[in-house]
């Protein structure tokens, strides 16, 4: 079954409201697969174990739901579970259901202060090296290599790239077609010449049986497996001698999509485009709901362009206040 069709079995009070309010959100373009699901599960056994005999939510029944959301530690966690309650009670008030309150716990919104690893030129070089020269020997490592070139060329999330079947590739136009999306936004991606090359000759030097098939195959023609891709980043960028986050952990392969945007907004404003205005073009192009995610990396590129001032105007300073000392 399509994890998109997936349905739980509720037995609570709200059990049918809870089936059409999955069934509505995806109406609307939202996925609600079995992650979602099972979460909403868990507010279905809630209302089980508090004995909820009628289509009531008050403010009681809001304290004992923050109160089962706080027993984890993790503040994201947290967050999603009220979050969950939050949506589904407005739906209900939509629907015309009496007795539903709007919970609101500012205390439990979760912002995150996640930093991205924006790989610099010399690791980027490094990775790409190293991976061109393992590709020629193993057949899963080159799937990997191809694929390690369009998620940093085009800023690609792992999921688009590793769904990508071969209707989506546009030979005569040097494109792709992005359909499996987060945000659900369909959306062209152009190929430089370089990428388009890399692409068009591993897909004409594999045997797919139709255009439903995965691109990205393994040395059995299956497609390759999540695990496969992960472990060889995680391998390559041990060999690449990268250096870990500031947190200690390894940086994701969604880092290579990070480093995208920020150097695409690098190259626009080297060649004078206004940086606000590529900010909405470069939301398109990276499938993003809405502008204000794109003018994170906005953000990004501006607090790396006032460090450097700053290193620059401490450096003059340095230099005009040494003494010059002239010999006739």
């Amino acid at each position: 079954m399509n994890r998109y069709n997936f349905i739980p079995n509720f037995t609570s009070i709200f059990k049918e409201d809870l089936k059409y309010y999955i069934l509505f959100k995806r109406s609307n373009g939202y996925k609600y697969g079995k992650v979602t699901c099972a979460e909403l599960l868990r507010l279905d056994r809630f209302f089980n174990e508090i004995n909820l005999k009628e289509k009531k939510i008050d403010q009681n029944i809001i304290d004992s739901w923050l109160q089962k959301c706080s027993a984890t530690n993790k503040k994201s966690t947290q967050s999603r579970y009220f979050s969950r309650m939050s949506c589904f009670c407005e739906y209900l008030r939509m629907t015309s259901h009496e007795n539903i309150i709007q919970p609101e716990a500012h205390n439990l919104r979760y912002h995150s202060d996640f930093i991205p690893y924006i790989f610099n030129q010399s690791e980027i070089n490094r990775l790409f090296n190293i991976a061109k020269d393992n590709s020629s020997i193993d057949i899963n490592y080159k799937t990997f290599y191809v694929m390690l070139c369009l998620y940093y060329c085009c800023g690609l999330r792992f999921s688009e790239l590793h769904n990508l079947q071969v209707k989506d590739y546009l030979e005569d136009e040097q494109k792709i077609i992005i359909s499996e999306s987060k945000n659900m936004i369909t959306r062209e991606i152009p190929l430089s010449s370089s990428t388009y090359n890399i692409l068009s000759n591993y897909i004409k030097n594999n045997n797919y049986s139709n255009n439903e098939d995965y691109v990205f195959v393994n040395n059995r023609n299956k497609r390759i497996s999540e695990y496969m891709v992960r472990k060889y980043y995680k391998e390559l960028l041990e060999k690449a001698i990268i250096p870990v986050r500031y947190d200690g952990k390894r940086q994701r392969i969604h880092d290579l999509r990070h480093t995208f945007a920020v150097n695409s907004l690098k190259q626009m404003e080297q060649k004078g485009f206004d940086l606000y205005t590529s900010t909405s073009v470069l939301s398109v192009y990276l499938g993003h709901k809405s502008i204000t995610e794109t003018e994170y990396y906005l953000r990004l590129v501006q607090d790396e362009a006032k460090e450097c001032q700053e290193q620059v105007k401490k450096y003059t300073k340095k230099l005009y206040e040494s003494k010059v000392i002239y010999s006739e």
